[in-house]
């Protein structure tokens, strides 16, 4: 069925851009064509570090029940409830908060608060091995709570972000490599987060710190890739006496 579904995309191209026609002449100019996102090296380097910030998705998916099971005494019947939270959370402020990453700027900005909560969320999964079991269980939820946030605002911005980096003759083609993050990170974050679990409780601020590394580099991408606004000059009407 994959194999049926590649196929058919593969036939998809980007819609041929419209034709200009030049003043006096009658023979419409092809216009130019699209541009290729895989000769754009920095909107690849963007899709790069995408793929490290979904990887709050292998956490929650994949770390977070493993790290119950094998590094706590918490009841194994915590890790239900920990999704259900999390959906619970998503479907409570996704909508709201999507607001503040309405334009390119505000989403560049939501890069902040999205990491601190990845880092809150990698610092309370070390603190949970700290102590009894009440302990773990507030860590948890905390660390429960605050990945989903990370998840929230990333979604926000990196859909804002995608769209805005890539031409708008070639949205389709940018975003379809775009894409390929979120599948990297679904190939490759179970590995990483399985190889964080088996080094302790101190490799998730090494994780954590990771995540700055990519975060301070999409900042970077972004702030040098998006187009200067310019600035209005409002009209002004000089009357004679």
């Amino acid at each position: 069925s994959f194999a049926a579904a590649a196929a058919l995309t593969f036939r998809c191209a980007e819609p041929p851009s419209p034709s200009r026609t030049v003043t006096g002449s009658s023979h419409p100019v092809p216009a130019a064509p699209a541009p290729s996102p895989w000769r754009d090296r920095r909107y690849l380097l963007f899709t790069a570090t995408e793929a490290a910030l979904f990887l709050d998705d292998a956490v929650l998916q994949v770390g977070m029940p493993l790290w119950i099971v094998h590094a706590t005494d918490v009841p194994h019947g915590m890790v239900p409830l920990l999704m259900v939270l999390n959906c619970v959370l998503v479907v409570l402020c996704q909508v709201p908060l999507s607001r503040f990453g309405s334009t390119p700027e505000k989403a560049c900005a939501l890069l902040l608060p999205l990491v601190a909560c990845f880092v809150a969320g990698c610092a309370a999964m070390t603190v949970s091995t700290a102590g009894g079991t009440g302990l773990a269980i507030a860590a948890l939820t905390c660390a429960a709570v605050a990945f989903t946030f990370a998840e929230i605002l990333h979604s926000i911005a990196s859909w804002e972000l995608s769209v805005a980096l890539a031409p708008g003759d070639a949205q389709g083609a940018y975003l379809g490599v775009h894409g390929l993050s979120s599948s990297a990170q679904r190939s490759g974050g179970p590995l990483l987060v399985t190889a964080v679990i088996a080094a302790g409780p101190f490799a998730w601020p090494l994780l954590g710190a990771g995540v700055i590394a990519m975060v301070a580099a999409q900042r970077r991408l972004v702030r040098n890739r998006l187009p200067q606004r310019a600035l209005s000059v409002a009209p002004v009407t000089v009357s004679e006496h």
